[in-house]
């Protein structure tokens, strides 16, 4: 098991076994007393529950188990990403929770940890040029973020790009719109941080309403203008 990029068997530890959950779900619908038919809305989902139990090593007296845990736990004050053995996929959240047990076995402790996280698989990385048209397949189960990269091969005064952005309430795709855009100056709608950018500096002059992410499934990004380089950057995430 990972920590980041930490091997908890440098503290003389093992994973054990893992409890996951899936995301929890809130959701706001009402029926209004003398309406006669009722506001419903979609589910937003919350985070997903993780459980992970480890087994420290009891050699070295009472002294030198705290300090095992203690180095393990010191590795969860930030949020970070999981590594788990077994899985596939990668975790990434916060420490909620911790509880400390000795077993019957005496070779072992137990650390058992508890997580509030996101689930998501192996970076997906498409390029095209030359395109209005991009079709990307999103193996996740849920929206999920993404980072794009649009190059201009020379310079424009504004595209529209459809396909990345919709309406949280309905649904709807709702198009972004970028100006001033300069030949070799890199634009980056970043949807993990919220950042857009160009050349690395802070971009101001565009329209957009929500960060870009992809639908579970076959997407189609569609930019009015063929004269751009592109790419596409996301991690699939799952319920």
């Amino acid at each position: 098991m990972l920590i980041g990029t930490w091997n908890i068997s440098e503290a003389e530890a093992r994973q054990w076994n893992v409890t996951p959950g899936f995301h929890s779900i809130k959701n706001d619908s009402e029926w209004v007393r003398g309406s006669p038919i009722p506001a419903i809305f979609k589910n937003e989902i919350g985070f997903k529950p993780l459980k992970v139990a480890i087994l420290v090593k009891t050699a070295g007296g009472r002294t030198a188990i705290l300090e095992r845990c203690s180095s393990i736990l010191a590795r969860l004050l930030e949020p970070t990403e999981l590594t788990l053995d077994g899985f596939e996929h990668k975790f990434f959240g916060v420490l909620t929770k911790y509880t400390h047990e000795e077993t019957a076995m005496r070779r072992w402790h137990k650390l058992i940890l508890e997580f509030d996280c996101y689930e998501f698989g192996t970076e997906v990385v498409q390029t095209a040029s030359g395109v209005t048209d991009l079709t990307v397949m999103n193996t996740g189960n849920i929206l999920s973020p993404i980072r794009m990269e649009i190059t201009p091969q020379v310079g424009a005064a504004s595209i529209t790009l459809n396909g990345i952005c919709r309406d949280a309430v309905t649904g709807k795709e709702l198009p972004v719109v970028i100006n001033n855009l300069e030949a070799g100056k890199t634009v980056v709608l970043d949807g993990y941080t919220g950042l857009i950018s160009q050349n690395e500096e802070l971009k101001k002059d565009i329209e957009i309403w929500s960060l870009p992410t992809l639908l579970p499934g076959t997407n189609t990004i569609r930019i009015n203008n063929n004269r751009m380089d592109i790419a596409v950057r996301f991690h699939p995430r799952f319920m």
